[in-house]
């Protein structure tokens, strides 16, 4: 195997700044790349199942890398090595063809003029707001800036180029805001067995926040994102350098990554399947997930 399959597979494992989805998109193209270069080689199948091992487990909290690991294992001991290309190729049009139903499911809760919320970088949120604004319903988005990498910086720019106007908070502040806002979406990494949300630290401030002022706290996301096999009390946080938030510290700092959203704080989970409960839909997020990946 190439080196430099084994560098871009390093890179997704290490890759804390773009969003979930994107992460997926490159472990995919990656896949379809190995399978021009080697499907011609004898041990192609075996390499292949042991590159999408190591890609799913190159992200513990994305679900997504998880299923579309376990997929391509399934699928090599399923199809004819020839098939397997094909078959990668499929999923990244089927991956695609998600976001943008997922995102036309979600504007249907944005209103031109209305003012919401979000934090982080996801793409399904921005997509979401780019098919709004497409639609004529610019509104109000106040970002969370989502220290300590600021992807929130990216995401109010984002926005802001789509024609919404775009306003970016401190994370600490958003409590002051929260009167001000309709409702919040957020992304999500994972949606465990018993509908725990897991997204970026922040989330379960801003959806504590939703639940106290009565406002509605949207995750949108996949059903690749289900993780049918973790709940919240197997779920292992992510812990970065504390570089990150304080250079050369001279006592203990902790830098977490992932929040843990209880699915009671959470209005609904937006997928390609259309508007759930984050309780009574964890059924339907599993159907979906099989019939339409496989």
């Amino acid at each position: 195997m190439k080196a430099e399959y084994l560098d871009r597979a390093n890179r997704i494992a290490t890759d804390n700044v773009s969003s979930a989805q994107q992460v997926l998109r490159d472990t995919v193209d990656l896949l379809l790349d190995f399978c021009r270069d080697y499907s011609t080689d004898p041990r192609f199948i075996q390499d292949l199942k042991s590159l999408s091992d190591t890609l799913s487990n190159a992200q513990a909290q994305m679900a997504a890398l998880s299923n579309i690991g376990r997929l391509i294992v399934s699928v090599c001991d399923k199809l004819p090595a020839k098939e397997v290309g094909g078959y990668i190729a499929g999923l990244k049009n089927k991956i695609s063809e998600a976001s943008a139903r997922t995102a036309r499911e979600a504007s249907k809760a944005i209103s031109a003029r209305k003012a919401y919320a979000t934090l982080s970088q996801s793409e399904f949120v921005l997509r979401a707001f780019e098919t709004a604004a497409a639609e004529n319903k610019l509104a109000v988005v106040y970002v969370m800036e989502s220290r300590p990498l600021f992807e929130g910086r990216q995401t109010a720019r984002a926005l802001k180029a789509m024609g919404h106007r775009s306003i970016l908070v401190s994370d600490a502040a958003i409590g002051f805001f929260i009167d001000i806002i309709d409702s919040a979406f957020v992304g999500a990494d994972a949606i465990l067995s018993d509908g725990t949300l897991v997204n970026k630290i922040g989330s379960f401030a801003l959806a504590a926040a939703c639940k106290a002022s009565g406002k509605d706290f949207h995750a949108v996301t996949s059903v690749l994102k289900f993780d049918r096999e973790k709940d919240a009390s197997r779920f292992l946080n992510k812990e970065e350098s504390p570089h990150e938030i304080f250079p050369n510290p001279e006592y203990e700092v902790k830098n977490i990554y992932f929040d843990m959203v209880n699915p009671r704080l959470v209005t609904s989970v937006i997928t390609e399947a259309g508007m759930l409960s984050p309780l009574s839909g964890l059924n339907q997020l599993e159907t979906a997930m099989r019939e339409i990946y496989g």
